[in-house]
């Protein structure tokens, strides 16, 4: 199984990322795509602080939605 994360970017354009596995949770999927992106690590922060990575990114958070598919 795969993963398919959307997302929308803070200047309203819409984003979308091929994950070669199953995504369990939402945490897991912003963790994901901040890796997949290669988005920073952010200095002073909660290392598990991902939302903040994201925006930084110019990603919002609250707009991450994951769909399964089945290969």
């Amino acid at each position: 199984m795969k993963a398919q994360i959307q997302y929308k970017k803070t200047d309203g354009t819409d984003g979308v990322a091929l994950m070669p596995s199953a995504i369990t949770n939402l945490d897991e999927a912003k963790r994901e795509l901040a890796a997949k992106l290669n988005l920073p690590q952010m200095e002073g922060l909660d290392l598990e602080d991902v939302d903040a990575r994201l925006r930084q990114g110019d990603i919002v958070p609250e707009s991450i939605v994951v769909n399964q598919l089945s290969e």
